[in-house]
């Protein structure tokens, strides 16, 4: 039966060029260096997440709690 193939695409051809040439020790740096960043940037997304939940969410549900608790905006200032 046939083996199937990736086909050689510029990016798969510019992969084996860059990469060809690392041992076992430097590919692996190279993984690992690659996981940090991708850490990194889901770490950021996560913190961004939260703040725009609590602006977009938390925030708002504590002030209708306040502004029904309080009877309306007058009693709050």
């Amino acid at each position: 039966m046939g083996q199937n193939k990736i086909p050689m695409t510029k990016k798969k051809i510019k992969f084996l060029e860059t990469y060809s040439d690392l041992d076992d020790s430097s590919t692996l740096k190279e993984i690992l260096f690659a996981h940090t960043l991708q850490v990194e940037k889901l770490e950021r997304i996560r913190s961004n997440t939260s703040i725009l939940v609590w602006w977009l969410v938390a925030i708002p549900i504590i002030l209708f709690i306040l502004i029904i608790f309080f009877g309306g905006f007058g009693a709050l200032i």
